[in-house]
């Protein structure tokens, strides 16, 4: 089971998607809490799915980047990095990013 982060196309079928497993998920919780990254916060529950709309896009990245930027963990920068590729996709199409639980 995974937790997936998607842009979705027209059909509503994924377009481009980043996975993150439960371990790395309980990793990317720990740094969100000592680094205060609110937008990164709102994945705590990874059975819950969350719609992030397109004004909080440009926030979520910001919080992301700042992440990437500060952890140690290797796996976690590069999922970090692939999550802020969707991010950046999701900006450029003008849609909202879903995580959804797997």
């Amino acid at each position: 089971m995974s937790l997936d982060f998607v842009v979705l196309g027209a059909d509503n079928a994924p377009e481009r998607t980043v996975s993150l497993g439960v371990d790395l998920h309980k990793a990317l919780l720990v740094a969100t809490a000592l680094q205060n990254t609110q937008e990164m916060q709102k994945f705590h529950d990874y059975y819950e799915d969350v719609e992030i709309g397109t004004d909080v896009l440009p926030a979520l990245l910001q919080d992301a980047a700042i992440l990437r930027d500060r952890v140690d963990y290797v796996e976690l920068s590069d999922f970090l990095g692939e999550f802020m590729t969707l991010v950046n996709f999701a900006i450029s199409q003008g849609k909202a990013l879903h995580a959804l639980a797997d």
